[in-house]
């Protein structure tokens, strides 16, 4: 079963690749277009830091290694759930959806497939992992095999907390029919408080991206760790190390709450 669906993903990320390729002027441009866009914002917030000399004890070197580790995993939950997420309203509006009830795998799994995956992303995970690997090199950071293994545990389970995200708001759409401001607000504007330290914001803030929309597990407490950086008051050392259990607990809610959604589906009838 694990073979078939690995192949089935593979099979759908190579024609999405095609897809994306057929037109490669437009392709690279968009790509370059991308590492123009997200460079100017990693430069941004290395000036803003710099002339601040320090962010809440955090220097621009390390407040780069902050938004590189949140814009890597949200490229990876990106590149599997952003055409599915963006796109559920218009293929429920046009009746595109109702084939996903009739297919003889799961419905999320098949409209998350069928919805085809976005390799623009490429662009973002480049552009990130270039950032965060020059920020370490400009702090003189010494890498071990424990530090790897973390890093990688890292930005997987921030990739699950992104794809959580994806999945939990795009079930509006079942709702609403119409645009889903549910997924910019949730995507972009409270993920916007990660790419500064996390004790610049009251306690209530705090505790949401802590807890509720748990954002600041998948950069800040696990950077925090990285770079021996202390956590704000009141909140327990070994934060960081669950970084991983709350991905999959936030990617199971997510997949419960779709399901949910689509139990009070009604088709447009289109």
């Amino acid at each position: 079963m694990a073979k078939r669906t690995f192949l089935l993903v593979k099979s759908f990320m190579v024609i999405a690749f095609k897809r994306e390729t057929a037109y490669r002027a437009t392709f690279l441009s968009g790509i370059i277009g991308q590492w123009i866009s997200y460079g100017a914002t990693f430069i941004s917030l290395y000036i803003l830091a710099t002339n601040f000399g320090q962010v809440d004890g955090w220097n621009g070197s390390e407040i780069m290694v902050l938004y590189s580790m949140s814009l890597l995993s949200y490229s990876i939950g990106g590149i599997f759930l952003f055409n599915f997420s963006t796109g559920l309203s218009r293929r429920i509006r046009s009746g595109e959806f109702d084939d996903s009830l009739t297919k003889p795998i799961p419905p999320l799994a098949h409209a998350i497939l069928s919805s085809g995956f976005n390799v623009c992303y490429i662009s973002h995970i480049s552009i990130s992992i270039m950032v965060f690997v020059f920020s370490l090199i400009s702090l003189n950071y010494s890498m071990s095999f424990v530090n790897c293994v973390f890093i990688i545990f890292a930005i997987l389970s921030g990739a699950m907390i992104q794809a959580a995200a994806f999945i939990a708001s795009s079930t509006m759409a079942f709702f609403t029919v119409g645009n889903n401001p549910l997924i910019d607000f949730i995507m972009y504007d409270v993920k916007e408080f990660t790419n500064y330290p996390l004790g610049i914001f009251p306690k209530g803030i705090q505790y949401i991206l802590t807890f509720i929309l748990p954002f600041a597990m998948m950069n800040f407490y696990p950077a925090s760790t990285l770079l021996n950086k202390s956590l704000p008051e009141g909140f327990p050392t070994f934060l960081p190390y669950l970084s991983p259990i709350i991905g999959l607990i936030a990617l199971s809610l997510s997949v419960f709450l779709w399901n949910w959604g689509l139990s009070h589906y009604k088709s447009t009838g289109s």
